[in-house]
């Protein structure tokens, strides 16, 4: 599985310490996959679970133009509902 996928950054002159820091300035979007294990065995453990909690936490820190705020951090979780695979349709 490979790790999260971000947007491009932008560089950002931040004069007060005139330091370059990469900051995004608009909406923006991460993307990482999951993989359930789609094996016997996989089924097996989840026999009967119709739904998954993904849990993470997303760390940040907040600047303006003047200051940097000091850092966060806030829990995600998402509910996932699971479905049978479909194997006739997977396999050629």
């Amino acid at each position: 599985m490979r790790g999260a996928q971000y947007p491009r950054s932008e560089d950002y002159h931040f004069k007060p310490l005139n330091e370059h820091v990469q900051v995004y300035q608009q909406p923006f979007r991460i993307v990482q996959d999951i993989l359930i294990d789609p094996s016997p065995q996989g089924q097996v453990a989840l026999k009967g679970v119709s739904s998954l909690t993904i849990k993470g936490l997303l760390s940040y820190q907040a600047c303006d133009d003047k200051l940097c705020f000091t850092p966060q951090s806030v829990p995600l979780t998402w509910m996932v509902t699971l479905r049978q695979l479909d194997r006739e349709r997977a396999n050629p």
